[in-house]
């Protein structure tokens, strides 16, 4: 009982950490505003995507980020929304809502604490690359054709099953085109990717 609880005192800041937050602030405050800066569209999107809205989103990445800068156990972590979640979230929001999303994360968080205090990190180190990057390419398909009902200008059609309503709102799109919604879906894609490479420093994605 006093090894666990040794380990779980071991995930609260200490005055080391304290005194480190202290030792260079200016450069911590501009590492701050770079990751705020890529993180407030992201956040805003997977608050849109979730079907909490972009408020909600917003909230979330403030207040998540705050936390992992104090709790967090590295100094080269940068905490964010993800795009894993809105997918996870989705059908729970739509079940349950948002109480539903509040216990989920409650339950996650107990979750996460006690792995930490197992020290189970450790054996992340096991599982392949390859699975990782799979995951991640399914919820970028998953998040992609999530979008495709408003890249079209159309209303999303009910439904929390991804492929079903994609499909619907084509066929919406096809019985009255809205190529407006088309160009301007195009022309901020063309805008991010050409402006990432011409100019990587600046944050096109706002």
């Amino acid at each position: 009982m006093s090894d666990l609880l040794a380990r779980l005192t071991s995930l609260l800041p200490a005055r080391a950490d304290l005194a480190e937050m202290r030792r260079d602030p200016r450069r911590d405050l501009l590492a701050g505003l770079t990751v705020a800066i890529v993180a407030l569209p992201l956040a805003l999107g997977f608050g849109v995507s979730s079907g909490l809205g972009a408020e909600a989103g917003l909230a979330t990445a403030v207040i998540a980020g705050a936390l992992a800068a104090l709790f967090g156990g590295s100094n080269l972590q940068v905490s964010g929304p993800t795009g894993a979640m809105t997918v996870v979230l989705l059908p729970i929001v739509g079940a349950h809502g948002p109480a539903g999303v509040l216990t989920v994360g409650l339950m996650a968080g107990v979750m996460l604490v006690a792995l930490a205090a197992l020290k189970a990190g450790r054996y992340m180190r096991y599982i392949p690359a390859p699975v990782v990057e799979g995951f991640t390419l399914g919820i970028a398909c998953v998040i992609g054709l999530q979008q495709i009902p408003n890249a079209l200008g159309v209303p999303k059609p009910e439904g929390d099953r991804v492929l079903p309503v994609t499909w619907r709102a084509i066929e919406e799109f096809a019985k009255a085109p809205n190529w407006t919604a088309v160009g301007l879906a195009v022309a901020v894609a063309a805008v991010m990717l050409a402006g990432a490479r011409w100019r990587p420093t600046v944050p096109f994605s706002i």
